[in-house]
C-alpha cells in the first residue's frame, strides 16, 4: 500500500514550461504502465519535449524526445511506459516545454512570394534589415519605418494564433519586450509571421481568424521594446527554445518585382 500510495504522489508532480500555450499533457494508468496523453487547444500544432524522472519504468521513446500535438486535438496518444518489474514499486515524474509549431520541422517554401505588410499603393522605407547593426544582431527580421495608426496587411494567408494588444507603453530597453503588442500568424507551410509594436488596441483580428493575403489585420504602433514608432516583421519556424528566422521573398511595385528587402530601400505596394 505504502509503494502505490507514492507512486501516484509522484504522478502528480509535472512542471508545464511555456504555460502560456492551451495545451494539457496527462496521464492514464494501464494494465502495464502508463499512457501519456495530450490535448491541444491551439490553432496550429504545438511542440512537447518531455523529460521523465523514473524508476522501474521502461520509457517507449528517448527521454527528453519531441512530440507535435495537432490543432484541436484531444487525447492524443505521446508515449507509453511500461514497468520493467511488477514485483517492485515504481514512480514516475515529468517535466514539459511547449512550444508553437512543429519544432522538428527543417523544410518550408522558400520560393513564396510574400506581401508587403502595408497597404496597396503605399511606400516605406526599411528602417532595418535582415542581420542588422542596432538590434536584428544575427537576426532576420525587417523593421519598416511606419507612423503611429498606419494599415498593416497580412503578408501571407493564414490563421491567427496569438494576438496581443493591450499595452501603451514603451521604452529602448528589454525590460519593455512585455509590453509589444503584436500578432502571430500560422501558414499552410509551418512557417509563423510576427507583426509587433502595434498600436494599443490596434488589432483588427482575433485568435482563430482566417486571413487572407492582404487583408487588414491592424495598425502600426510604437509599444513594447521600441524607441520610435515603427512596426517589425519577421518570418520564422519555431524551435523548443528559439525561432530560426528566414529571409523572405517581397512582391513589390504592383507585383511587378520579386525581392529580397535591404535597409533603407524604400519599397512601394
Amino acid at each position: 500500500m505504502m509503494k502505490t500510495i507514492c507512486t501516484i504522489l509522484l504522478l502528480l508532480i509535472s512542471l508545464v514550461l511555456h504555460a502560456n500555450h492551451d495545451v494539457k499533457v496527462y496521464y492514464e494508468k494501464s494494465d502495464n504502465g502508463y499512457i501519456i496523453y495530450a490535448d491541444n487547444n491551439e490553432y496550429c500544432p504545438v511542440s512537447i519535449q518531455l523529460e521523465f524522472t523514473v524508476t522501474n519504468l521502461r520509457l517507449h521513446d528517448q527521454n527528453n524526445s519531441v512530440y507535435v500535438i495537432q490543432p484541436h486535438q484531444k487525447k492524443q496518444l505521446v508515449t507509453q511506459l511500461t514497468v520493467i518489474d511488477k514485483r517492485k514499486g515504481y514512480k514516475l515524474s515529468y517535466t514539459s516545454l511547449t512550444n508553437y509549431g512543429d519544432t522538428t520541422k527543417d523544410t518550408y517554401d522558400q520560393e513564396y512570394h510574400y506581401d508587403l505588410p502595408f497597404a496597396k499603393g503605399a511606400s516605406f522605407q526599411v528602417d532595418q534589415g535582415y542581420n542588422g547593426t542596432f538590434s536584428h544582431y544575427t537576426k532576420n527580421a525587417l523593421d519598416f519605418d511606419m507612423p503611429i495608426g498606419s494599415e498593416v496587411h497580412a503578408i501571407r494567408d493564414g490563421i491567427v494564433v496569438k494576438v496581443v494588444k493591450q499595452h501603451n507603453q514603451n521604452c529602448g530597453t528589454k525590460e519593455c519586450k512585455q509590453y509589444n503588442n503584436h500578432i502571430i500568424i500560422y501558414h499552410s507551410d509551418g512557417t509563423f509571421a510576427e507583426y509587433t509594436h502595434l498600436k494599443q488596441n490596434g488589432a483588427t483580428v482575433a485568435i482563430g481568424d482566417s486571413i487572407r493575403q492582404g487583408q487588414l489585420i491592424g495598425y502600426s504602433g510604437n509599444t513594447g521594446w521600441s524607441t520610435g514608432p515603427h512596426l517589425h516583421l519577421e518570418v520564422f519556424l519555431q524551435r523548443m527554445r528559439k525561432r530560426e528566422t528566414l529571409q523572405t521573398k517581397f512582391k513589390v511595385n504592383n507585383g511587378t518585382k520579386v525581392l529580397f528587402l535591404k535597409e533603407k530601400g524604400t519599397y512601394k505596394k
